[in-house]
Protein backbone atom coordinates (compact mmCIF):
# COMPACT_ATOMS: atom_id res chain seq x y z
CA UNK A 1 0.00 0.00 0.00
CA UNK A 2 2.73 2.50 1.05
CA UNK A 3 4.10 2.33 -2.79
CA UNK A 4 0.93 3.02 -4.33
CA UNK A 5 0.19 6.74 -5.64
CA UNK A 6 -1.43 8.69 -2.82
CA UNK A 7 -2.23 12.24 -4.63
CA UNK A 8 -4.85 12.22 -7.07
CA UNK A 9 -5.92 14.68 -9.54
CA UNK A 10 -8.76 14.09 -11.82
CA UNK A 11 -9.11 15.58 -15.35
CA UNK A 12 -12.79 16.06 -17.16
CA UNK A 13 -14.42 15.80 -13.25
CA UNK A 14 -17.67 16.84 -14.81
CA UNK A 15 -18.62 14.54 -17.42
CA UNK A 16 -20.82 11.59 -16.92
CA UNK A 17 -17.74 9.44 -15.39
CA UNK A 18 -15.90 11.85 -13.81
CA UNK A 19 -18.30 12.52 -10.70
CA UNK A 20 -17.84 8.56 -10.12
CA UNK A 21 -14.44 8.39 -10.32
CA UNK A 22 -13.98 11.46 -7.26
CA UNK A 23 -16.20 9.55 -5.21
CA UNK A 24 -14.57 7.00 -5.59
CA UNK A 25 -11.17 8.47 -4.73
CA UNK A 26 -12.70 10.63 -2.23
CA UNK A 27 -14.28 7.67 -0.26
CA UNK A 28 -10.97 6.40 -0.13
CA UNK A 29 -8.56 7.74 3.23
CA UNK A 30 -5.37 6.60 1.08
CA UNK A 31 -5.88 9.30 -1.11
CA UNK A 32 -5.27 13.04 -1.82
CA UNK A 33 -7.94 14.30 -4.40
CA UNK A 34 -8.09 17.45 -6.54
CA UNK A 35 -9.53 18.10 -9.84
CA UNK A 36 -8.39 20.27 -12.91
CA UNK A 37 -10.39 22.19 -14.60
CA UNK A 38 -10.07 24.45 -17.40
CA UNK A 39 -10.86 28.35 -16.75
CA UNK A 40 -14.38 28.15 -18.73
CA UNK A 41 -15.60 25.07 -17.19
CA UNK A 42 -19.38 25.50 -15.30
CA UNK A 43 -18.92 22.23 -14.08
CA UNK A 44 -19.26 22.07 -10.26
CA UNK A 45 -17.98 19.75 -7.52
CA UNK A 46 -18.13 18.71 -4.35
CA UNK A 47 -16.94 21.71 -1.77
CA UNK A 48 -14.30 20.39 -0.09
CA UNK A 49 -12.28 19.17 -2.99
CA UNK A 50 -9.67 21.38 -4.02
CA UNK A 51 -9.81 23.00 -7.52
CA UNK A 52 -7.04 23.88 -9.81
CA UNK A 53 -8.00 25.89 -12.98
CA UNK A 54 -6.07 25.94 -16.19
CA UNK A 55 -6.43 28.02 -19.20
CA UNK A 56 -8.34 26.24 -22.19
CA UNK A 57 -5.37 25.69 -23.96
CA UNK A 58 -3.76 23.87 -21.18
CA UNK A 59 -0.61 25.97 -20.62
CA UNK A 60 2.44 24.13 -19.95
CA UNK A 61 3.53 26.27 -17.75
CA UNK A 62 0.37 26.00 -15.42
CA UNK A 63 0.01 22.50 -15.94
CA UNK A 64 3.15 21.71 -14.90
CA UNK A 65 3.26 23.97 -11.42
CA UNK A 66 -0.39 22.00 -11.00
CA UNK A 67 0.92 18.73 -11.72
CA UNK A 68 4.06 19.01 -9.50
CA UNK A 69 3.52 17.19 -6.53
CA UNK A 70 1.13 15.21 -7.77
CA UNK A 71 1.42 10.88 -8.05
CA UNK A 72 -1.11 10.15 -10.48
CA UNK A 73 -3.50 11.67 -12.95
CA UNK A 74 -7.06 10.17 -14.12
CA UNK A 75 -8.63 11.54 -16.98
CA UNK A 76 -12.04 11.67 -18.49
CA UNK A 77 -11.45 14.04 -20.88
CA UNK A 78 -14.59 14.48 -23.40
CA UNK A 79 -14.10 12.73 -26.56
CA UNK A 80 -13.55 14.98 -28.66
CA UNK A 81 -11.20 16.61 -26.85
CA UNK A 82 -8.91 13.65 -26.18
CA UNK A 83 -5.35 15.38 -27.90
CA UNK A 84 -5.54 17.52 -25.51
CA UNK A 85 -4.16 14.88 -23.28
CA UNK A 86 -0.80 15.09 -24.82
CA UNK A 87 -0.08 18.49 -23.74
CA UNK A 88 -1.33 17.33 -19.90
CA UNK A 89 1.14 13.84 -20.64
CA UNK A 90 3.76 16.05 -21.36
CA UNK A 91 3.92 18.02 -18.24
CA UNK A 92 3.02 15.37 -16.45
CA UNK A 93 6.86 14.05 -17.32
CA UNK A 94 8.05 16.94 -16.60
CA UNK A 95 6.42 17.20 -12.87
CA UNK A 96 7.27 13.74 -12.04
CA UNK A 97 3.79 12.66 -11.90
CA UNK A 98 4.57 8.47 -11.82
CA UNK A 99 0.70 7.24 -13.39
CA UNK A 100 -1.17 8.40 -15.93
CA UNK A 101 -4.89 6.77 -16.85
CA UNK A 102 -6.35 8.28 -19.99
CA UNK A 103 -9.52 8.71 -20.99
CA UNK A 104 -9.92 5.28 -22.78
CA UNK A 105 -13.08 3.99 -21.10
CA UNK A 106 -15.85 2.57 -23.29
CA UNK A 107 -15.12 0.46 -26.80
CA UNK A 108 -12.04 -1.59 -27.16
CA UNK A 109 -10.70 0.99 -29.66
CA UNK A 110 -7.52 -1.54 -30.49
CA UNK A 111 -10.37 -3.37 -32.49
CA UNK A 112 -9.80 -2.72 -36.73
CA UNK A 113 -13.09 -3.89 -37.46
CA UNK A 114 -14.80 -0.84 -35.60
CA UNK A 115 -12.04 1.40 -36.02
CA UNK A 116 -12.72 1.51 -40.30
CA UNK A 117 -16.45 1.99 -39.00
CA UNK A 118 -15.87 5.05 -36.90
CA UNK A 119 -11.92 6.13 -36.85
CA UNK A 120 -12.57 10.01 -36.04
CA UNK A 121 -13.73 8.28 -32.58
CA UNK A 122 -11.59 5.37 -32.29
CA UNK A 123 -8.09 6.75 -33.55
CA UNK A 124 -7.56 9.62 -31.41
CA UNK A 125 -7.57 7.66 -28.30
CA UNK A 126 -5.83 4.78 -29.57
CA UNK A 127 -2.68 7.52 -30.73
CA UNK A 128 -2.86 8.69 -26.79
CA UNK A 129 -2.10 5.10 -25.92
CA UNK A 130 0.67 5.00 -28.17
CA UNK A 131 1.89 8.26 -26.83
CA UNK A 132 1.99 7.15 -23.63
CA UNK A 133 4.04 3.61 -24.17
CA UNK A 134 6.39 6.53 -26.05
CA UNK A 135 6.64 8.16 -22.57
CA UNK A 136 7.46 4.50 -20.47
CA UNK A 137 11.17 5.38 -20.92
CA UNK A 138 10.55 8.71 -18.88
CA UNK A 139 8.93 6.79 -16.29
CA UNK A 140 5.33 7.59 -16.81
CA UNK A 141 3.25 4.09 -15.94
CA UNK A 142 0.25 4.10 -17.46
CA UNK A 143 -3.12 2.18 -17.34
CA UNK A 144 -6.44 1.93 -19.76
CA UNK A 145 -9.58 0.88 -19.25
CA UNK A 146 -11.71 -1.29 -21.37
CA UNK A 147 -15.31 -1.06 -20.21
CA UNK A 148 -17.92 -1.30 -23.03
CA UNK A 149 -20.87 1.27 -22.96
CA UNK A 150 -21.09 2.82 -19.80
CA UNK A 151 -25.10 0.92 -18.72
CA UNK A 152 -26.47 4.28 -16.74
CA UNK A 153 -26.69 6.03 -20.36
CA UNK A 154 -25.88 3.41 -23.40
CA UNK A 155 -29.26 1.37 -22.20
CA UNK A 156 -31.63 3.88 -22.90
CA UNK A 157 -29.91 5.89 -25.59
CA UNK A 158 -28.09 3.78 -27.89
CA UNK A 159 -28.92 0.09 -27.43
CA UNK A 160 -32.12 0.10 -28.69
CA UNK A 161 -34.66 0.47 -25.76
CA UNK A 162 -37.16 3.29 -25.47
CA UNK A 163 -38.85 2.57 -21.52
CA UNK A 164 -41.49 5.55 -22.36
CA UNK A 165 -43.24 3.90 -25.16
CA UNK A 166 -41.97 -0.16 -24.08
CA UNK A 167 -40.36 -0.31 -27.51
CA UNK A 168 -36.94 -2.29 -28.48
CA UNK A 169 -35.10 -2.43 -31.59
CA UNK A 170 -33.03 -5.74 -31.84
CA UNK A 171 -30.21 -6.58 -34.31
CA UNK A 172 -30.15 -9.53 -35.71
CA UNK A 173 -31.56 -12.46 -33.54
CA UNK A 174 -30.38 -10.59 -30.66
CA UNK A 175 -28.12 -13.48 -28.94
CA UNK A 176 -25.20 -11.89 -29.57
CA UNK A 177 -22.78 -11.47 -25.90
CA UNK A 178 -21.15 -8.44 -25.08
CA UNK A 179 -19.52 -6.36 -22.20
CA UNK A 180 -21.10 -3.25 -20.17
CA UNK A 181 -20.11 -1.58 -17.04
CA UNK A 182 -21.46 0.46 -14.42
CA UNK A 183 -20.20 4.25 -13.67
CA UNK A 184 -19.39 3.24 -10.04
CA UNK A 185 -18.23 0.24 -10.66
CA UNK A 186 -15.83 2.22 -13.47
CA UNK A 187 -15.20 4.52 -10.19
CA UNK A 188 -14.51 1.35 -8.15
CA UNK A 189 -11.97 -0.59 -11.00
CA UNK A 190 -9.78 2.47 -11.42
CA UNK A 191 -9.54 2.89 -7.84
CA UNK A 192 -8.33 -0.21 -6.64
CA UNK A 193 -6.04 0.12 -10.00
CA UNK A 194 -4.03 2.81 -8.70
CA UNK A 195 -4.22 1.12 -5.41
CA UNK A 196 -2.20 -1.67 -7.14
CA UNK A 197 0.30 -0.69 -9.65
CA UNK A 198 2.74 -3.10 -10.05
CA UNK A 199 -0.18 -5.44 -11.27
CA UNK A 200 -2.30 -3.00 -13.63
CA UNK A 201 0.42 -0.43 -14.89
CA UNK A 202 1.16 -0.57 -18.43
CA UNK A 203 -1.45 -2.73 -20.12
CA UNK A 204 -5.19 -2.36 -20.90
CA UNK A 205 -7.25 -3.67 -17.90
CA UNK A 206 -10.82 -5.40 -19.04
CA UNK A 207 -13.92 -4.91 -17.21
CA UNK A 208 -17.48 -5.73 -17.03
CA UNK A 209 -20.81 -5.61 -14.56
CA UNK A 210 -22.55 -7.62 -17.41
CA UNK A 211 -21.93 -9.76 -19.90
CA UNK A 212 -24.72 -9.91 -21.71
CA UNK A 213 -27.20 -10.07 -25.10
CA UNK A 214 -30.15 -7.68 -26.45
CA UNK A 215 -32.39 -10.25 -25.81
CA UNK A 216 -31.53 -10.65 -21.52
CA UNK A 217 -32.41 -6.65 -21.45
CA UNK A 218 -35.35 -7.01 -23.31
CA UNK A 219 -36.75 -9.90 -20.89
CA UNK A 220 -35.44 -8.10 -17.56
CA UNK A 221 -37.44 -4.78 -18.96
CA UNK A 222 -40.66 -6.66 -19.62
CA UNK A 223 -40.34 -7.92 -16.77
CA UNK A 224 -39.87 -5.15 -14.54
CA UNK A 225 -42.35 -2.94 -16.50
CA UNK A 226 -44.75 -6.07 -16.16
CA UNK A 227 -45.72 -5.05 -19.79
CA UNK A 228 -45.03 -6.71 -23.02
CA UNK A 229 -42.48 -4.81 -25.37
CA UNK A 230 -43.25 -4.00 -29.23
CA UNK A 231 -39.83 -5.31 -30.52
CA UNK A 232 -38.98 -4.79 -34.09
CA UNK A 233 -35.88 -6.96 -35.38
CA UNK A 234 -33.54 -5.17 -37.78
CA UNK A 235 -30.94 -6.85 -40.23
CA UNK A 236 -27.69 -5.40 -38.83
CA UNK A 237 -25.73 -5.09 -41.57
CA UNK A 238 -28.51 -2.81 -42.95
CA UNK A 239 -28.67 -0.75 -40.25
CA UNK A 240 -24.79 -0.21 -40.08
CA UNK A 241 -25.42 0.71 -43.96
CA UNK A 242 -28.03 3.35 -42.92
CA UNK A 243 -25.74 4.71 -40.12
CA UNK A 244 -22.94 5.38 -42.58
CA UNK A 245 -24.97 6.76 -45.25
CA UNK A 246 -26.61 9.68 -42.52
CA UNK A 247 -22.76 10.41 -41.30
CA UNK A 248 -22.06 10.95 -45.06
CA UNK A 249 -24.39 13.63 -45.30
CA UNK A 250 -23.19 14.98 -42.41
CA UNK A 251 -26.21 14.17 -40.03
CA UNK A 252 -24.23 12.24 -36.79
CA UNK A 253 -27.57 10.85 -35.64
CA UNK A 254 -26.08 8.06 -37.19
CA UNK A 255 -23.24 7.81 -34.66
CA UNK A 256 -25.67 5.86 -32.24
CA UNK A 257 -26.75 3.65 -34.64
CA UNK A 258 -23.03 2.47 -35.34
CA UNK A 259 -22.12 2.61 -31.64
CA UNK A 260 -25.24 -0.15 -31.03
CA UNK A 261 -23.83 -2.14 -33.99
CA UNK A 262 -19.97 -1.79 -32.72
CA UNK A 263 -22.15 -3.33 -29.56
CA UNK A 264 -23.23 -5.52 -30.64
CA UNK A 265 -22.44 -7.08 -33.49
CA UNK A 266 -20.06 -10.08 -33.27
CA UNK A 267 -16.21 -9.09 -33.88
CA UNK A 268 -16.44 -5.19 -33.71
CA UNK A 269 -14.64 -5.39 -29.49
CA UNK A 270 -18.26 -5.13 -28.17
CA UNK A 271 -17.39 -9.07 -26.99
CA UNK A 272 -14.00 -8.34 -25.41
CA UNK A 273 -14.43 -10.77 -22.94
CA UNK A 274 -14.33 -13.31 -25.70
CA UNK A 275 -10.53 -12.32 -26.80
CA UNK A 276 -9.19 -11.03 -23.10
CA UNK A 277 -8.87 -12.14 -20.08
CA UNK A 278 -10.73 -9.82 -17.46
CA UNK A 279 -9.20 -7.55 -14.65
CA UNK A 280 -12.76 -7.93 -12.52
CA UNK A 281 -11.25 -10.42 -10.01
CA UNK A 282 -8.02 -8.55 -10.27
CA UNK A 283 -9.50 -5.59 -8.88
CA UNK A 284 -11.96 -7.13 -6.21
CA UNK A 285 -14.98 -5.77 -8.23
CA UNK A 286 -18.41 -6.62 -7.27
CA UNK A 287 -20.56 -9.16 -8.71
CA UNK A 288 -23.79 -6.66 -9.85
CA UNK A 289 -27.64 -8.03 -11.21
CA UNK A 290 -28.27 -6.76 -14.40
CA UNK A 291 -32.37 -7.33 -13.29
CA UNK A 292 -32.12 -5.10 -10.23
CA UNK A 293 -29.71 -2.65 -11.83
CA UNK A 294 -32.10 -1.81 -14.94
CA UNK A 295 -35.16 -1.87 -12.25
CA UNK A 296 -33.80 0.85 -10.58
CA UNK A 297 -33.35 2.82 -13.68
CA UNK A 298 -37.34 2.29 -14.59
CA UNK A 299 -37.73 4.14 -11.06
CA UNK A 300 -35.47 6.64 -11.75
CA UNK A 301 -37.05 7.57 -14.75
CA UNK A 302 -40.58 6.66 -13.92
CA UNK A 303 -39.62 8.98 -11.10
CA UNK A 304 -38.37 12.04 -13.67
CA UNK A 305 -41.66 11.57 -15.24
CA UNK A 306 -44.04 12.24 -12.62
Amino acid sequence: MSSSPKKVIIVGAGGHLGPHIVSAFDADPHFEVSILSRLSSQSTFPPHIPIHRVSDDYDETQLVGILTGQDAIICTIATHSVQRQRAIINAAVKAGVSHFVPSEFGHDTRNEQAAKILPQLFAAKKQIVEYLKSKEKDGLKWTAFVTGPFFETAVFNILGYDVKTKRATILGYGKNRWSMTTLSTIGLAVKKAILLPEKSSNKYLFIESFNTSQNDILSSLEYSTGAKWETTYHDAEEEKRLALEKISKGNYSGISALMRYMTCAKGHGGDYMDYEESSNELLSLPKECLHENLARMIRVDEAKIG
